[in-house]
């Protein structure tokens, strides 16, 4: 062998060991990157902190906290479930000012607990994440941030239930001479003061919208496709008294947080997962809110039967309101529910070609479900072996193991994912979300792992028992199929709610096997 031979010999080997070296060295810029800072992402890193766990940043594409309670800011915006339930159970506040708190006050909680919490450090605001892949090289997640990329160990996904608003599908919208307001970018500069509004849309933005504005508009017409049930909102002033109790007793306020958190599961999940067994209270109910409550609210009968629904509560998330309803009893408030053709410079045309003469069209036309493949098209989730999210939510049942993971997306955790909601309270969910992930994430310090990926017949064992309770439950009886309803998705599943109780999802997240993970120590070739 000549000295050259030998040379190349040994620089060939020197470049292999660098390669295999260099794989193994690859460090992440940081060990956990959480996409989002709205109740998700601070619940999380507040999790991540209790647990001794400080390398974490928190990505959120806009300028503050919040998510919602950020964005809107519509006339009369808050809580739709008691505000003593929708907060954390390690963080109450005693202040909230009456049993459904508005949207200011849940902000300020929100900027309490981050100030609280030494929270706002670890945010970096205004990145908006266009892509997350995973390389299987090194084990960890590239986070496209557009003039940079961030590259992270663990990913936790806190984009909510609702991501984006919904594309408005109507022709012309871009023609309107007047004023066009999205309940979730809403102008407070621009006054409605003797404008004549068109409101499209009567979801929960709606029904909060409505009452507030049509008191000073010349008119409000309210586009309908499907009629939702609008239930009475006990909202009382709380006492400065009982402020003043629960700030001095706060195990009090813990119980009564209990109490409602509970009651607001059984209005919300039990009525549907256990409908079989509630079968008779859900008539009944459903009969007082079709023969009574509405027939109180509503004094035409032909107006009332169109603002009823066919289908029975639950099939489609309720709402609550003492104004909404009564609100259509005004000379200048006109509910149609004739199909819009289209949007003309003056107004809105309707398929039977009348004409609503518009200054406004205010746009309460819902959200985008983060089980939306389209979301994973504009913003890719790529993971291993060519794993694609759009593809698997587009052409695939939806699956998940506990909501948190899904196979073949390694160390990428989700607050909500595919049969997720759980409990009453979106602060039940979070915080049953990440105990299990800080469980994960302190097994794979243990065991000193760089990959953690959940295990396909762990992920489909789970699902299929979540599939086999939700076939018994609401959604598939009482004439759900006329509700238009969010919680079914394009392959005619429901996999929005976790057909189980908030107690026993938790006591799951504390208790699963972690053997239902493949922890690995080195990097997969």
């Amino acid at each position: 062998m000549t000295v050259s031979e030998i040379y190349w010999m040994i620089m060939a080997t020197v470049t292999q060991l660098r390669i295999v070296h260099d794989h193994e060295i690859i460090e992440p810029d940081v060990e956990v990157a959480i996409i989002g800072a709205g109740i998700s992402g601070i619940g999380m890193a507040i999790y991540l902190k209790r647990a001794g766990i400080e390398d974490f940043t928190i990505l959120e594409r806009s300028d503050d906290i919040g998510g919602t309670w950020r964005d809107n800011t519509y006339p009369g915006v808050g809580v739709d479930i008691p505000a003593q339930a929708y907060q954390f159970s390690f963080e109450l506040n005693p202040t909230w000012s009456r049993t459904f708190a508005k949207g200011h006050e849940v902000k300020a909680y929100l900027d309490h607990i981050v100030a609280k919490y030494e929270i706002k450090r670890h945010i970096q605001f205004n990145e908006y994440v266009r892509s997350r892949v995973f390389d299987e090289s090194s084990n960890t997640w590239v986070l496209d941030l557009g003039d940079r990329s961030l590259r992270a160990r663990f990913v936790i996904s806190a984009i909510g239930a609702f991501v984006d608003p919904k594309p408005v599908n109507i022709d012309g919208l871009e023609n309107f001479a007047g004023k066009v307001i999205h309940s979730a970018s809403w102008d407070h500069k621009f006054s409605l003061e003797r404008k004549r509004v068109s409101l499209i849309g009567t979801g929960a933005s709606a029904v909060q919208i409505l009452p507030e504005i049509a008191n000073k508009c010349k008119s409000v017409h309210v586009y309908q496709r499907t009629p939702i049930w609008v239930g009475p909102k006990i909202d009382l002033v709380t006492p400065y008294y009982l402020r003043a109790i629960y700030k001095r007793y706060p195990d009090l306020q813990g119980i009564v947080r209990k109490f409602s958190a509970r009651a607001s599961e059984f209005v919300l999940i039990d009525f549907v997962v256990n409908y079989q067994k509630v079968k008779a209270i859900s008539n009944f109910v459903t009969f007082l809110g079709r023969h009574v409550w509405y027939r109180t609210q509503v004094k035409d009968k032909a107006l009332r039967d169109k603002l009823t629904p066919s289908y029975g509560i639950g099939c489609k998330r309720p709402s609550v309101s003492n104004s909404y309803l009564s609100t259509f009893n005004r000379d200048n408030v006109t509910l149609i529910t004739s199909p819009i053709s289209k949007v003309i410079e003056t107004g809105v045309e309707l398929e039977n070609r009348e004409v609503i003469e518009s200054d406004v069209i205010v746009l309460a036309t819902g959200f985008t479900l983060s089980s939306d493949p389209a979301n994973y098209v504009k913003t890719p989730v790529k993971g291993r072996n060519g794993f694609d999210l759009a593809n698997e939510y587009q052409n695939k049942r939806l699956r998940s193991y506990e909501s948190v993971s899904i196979p073949k997306l390694p160390n990428h955790f989700m607050i909500f994912g595919p049969y997720g909601w759980t409990g009453g309270t979106w602060h039940s969910l979070v915080e049953t979300a990440a105990t299990h992930i800080v469980r994960v994430l302190k097994e794979s310090q243990r065991r000193n792992a760089v990959f953690v990926e959940v295990k396909d017949e762990a992920c489909d064992r789970w699902t299929e028992e979540m599939r086999r309770r939700i076939d018994s439950s609401l959604f598939f009886s009482n004439n759900c199929q006329s509700a238009n309803s969010y919680y079914f998705d394009h392959h005619e599943d429901s996999p929005f709610l976790r057909p189980s109780s908030a107690k026993e999802a938790m006591k799951s997240a504390r208790s699963f096997c972690l053997d239902d993970y493949v922890f690995e120590t080195k990097p997969r070739r």
